[in-house]
């Protein structure tokens, strides 16, 4: 069928995103490559030397306690200052640190020292992810905030999560120095990269070049930081769109973490695959993944943003609950790859939405809400899964875990409309229910 797309909407389509964009691309691929590595790296060093299951989730827990203690400080500091300092910063204390430590730990690798530096790693992380995306209706119009949360996405997908853990294995196993400096080399890369990234003129929301704040704006934000975080959290649950999202991410990553914590147990125990089908299926969701972040943006052009997303999420569980009722290899591959491509068809729709919903003035602090609710409930839903695994069965836990997030998506977002203005782009209906913040 041809597209009823008119030509001048297809040429912003195909629009270039703009030099600052292609900088924060180039230093976010450097910076998720580092991820790949270090994430995947770290655990192998404590297997090596302390091969203890206590010692390993501890390892997991101290990298992402910063999460939880400072997500929200985080984003009230994301909005005091320039961002783009802030994510270089950030990238720079990485590199540092890993350089460190490959000094540090070439010899001995003492259980604290490999605890301090997944902390440090950690608050850098916790700091960087929640100013980047703040700093993105910046750098782009937003009619591309799509296009652009996709190119993002999949650089995270596959520098982060397909191509880093493979390579981490590789250096690890000439030498863990090695390792730990290709990681701090990276993060260098990406703070390096930063450097030039300097929005073009009428490129960004607000009128200040490079993220800098005018001094009435400074001025505006002169007070405690707990006051920030009750502005931003009250801007989100004033505001029934964010509010309602959020409150469907928090299902995802509870869905999310209780599925893939379990994963392992489905290709072992069920589909009886080895450790490379293992690998395999993993791949398969990555595949999916990298598809979904090419076909998002494109869709988002064609159909409302809110039905997108609804009906992304409702498929992503149907997807889980396929997943556990698999019992050959292929078919459960097929299902992980086609929740990839539905959870970014959920995940950048909302993304952009909420850049777009957002004054410039909050972007920090609400994406650090939405952080929280994402990721704050991942312990939770591991340690749902494995109780739901105990009490019933392990493809269980793919099918109950599914059929809740269907039920969730469809029920939590019903309230949502989009304009109707026409496709793509279009922002919910004016609700009464959105009040907005006195600062917007």
């Amino acid at each position: 069928m041809a597209s009823t797309a008119s030509p001048k909407a297809r040429a912003e389509g195909r629009a270039d995103l703009g030099r600052p964009f292609h900088w924060l691309w180039a230093s976010t691929a450097a910076s998720n490559a580092g991820d790949g590595v270090t994430r995947t790296l770290l655990p192998l060093l404590v297997v090596a030397h302390h091969p203890d299951p206590a010692a390993v989730a501890g390892l997991t827990a101290v990298n992402m306690l910063p999460w939880l203690l400072l997500a929200l400080p985080a984003g009230v500091l994301a909005d005091r200052v320039d961002r783009r300092r802030l994510v270089l910063g950030s990238n720079a204390v990485r590199a540092a640190a890993l350089a460190g430590a490959a000094l540090a730990l070439a010899q001995d690798r003492p259980l604290v020292l490999l605890y301090g530096l997944a902390f440090v790693l950690g608050v850098a992380e916790t700091l960087a992810d929640t100013a980047a995306p703040a700093m993105l209706p910046r750098l782009v119009d937003e009619r591309h905030l799509e296009r652009a949360n996709g190119r993002l996405s999949a650089a995270q997908i596959v520098l982060g999560e397909t191509a880093g853990p493979p390579v981490a294995g590789l250096l690890a196993g000439l030498a863990a120095s090695v390792a730990l400096a290709t990681g701090g080399a990276l993060y260098a890369l990406a703070a390096l990269l930063l450097l030039s990234l300097v929005p073009s003129p009428g490129s960004a929301r607000a009128p200040q070049s490079g993220g800098a704040r005018s001094a009435e704006a400074r001025g505006e934000r002169r007070g405690g930081v707990l006051k920030d975080i009750r502005e931003g959290v009250g801007f989100v649950l004033r505001h029934r769109t964010l509010r309602l999202t959020l409150a469907a991410s928090a299902l995802y990553g509870l869905v999310f973490s209780a599925t893939f914590s379990m994963l392992v147990l489905l290709s072992d125990r069920t589909l009886g695959l080895s450790g490379a089908g293992y690998g395999l299926l993993l791949a398969a969701g990555s595949l999916g993944a990298v598809a979904g972040s090419w076909l998002a943006p494109r869709a988002a052009g064609r159909l409302p943003t809110v039905r997108l997303a609804r009906w992304s999420l409702a498929a992503s569980g149907v997807a889980y609950v396929l997943l556990g009722a698999a019992r050959d290899p292929l078919l459960a591959g097929l299902a992980l790859a086609a929740n990839g491509v539905f959870m970014m068809g959920w995940n950048i729709p909302v993304m952009s939405l909420r850049q777009r919903l957002t004054p410039e003035n909050l972007q920090g602090r609400v994406m650090s809400v939405s952080r929280l609710c994402a990721w704050g409930t991942m312990p939770v839903g591991a340690l749902l899964g494995g109780l739901l695994a105990g009490a019933l069965s392990v493809p269980a836990v793919f099918v109950v875990c599914g059929a809740v997030l269907t039920a969730g998506a469809l029920l939590l977002l019903a309230p949502l409309r989009d304009s109707p203005d026409g496709p793509g782009r279009s922002r919910p209906r004016p609700d009464p229910h959105d009040r907005p913040s006195d600062k917007e």
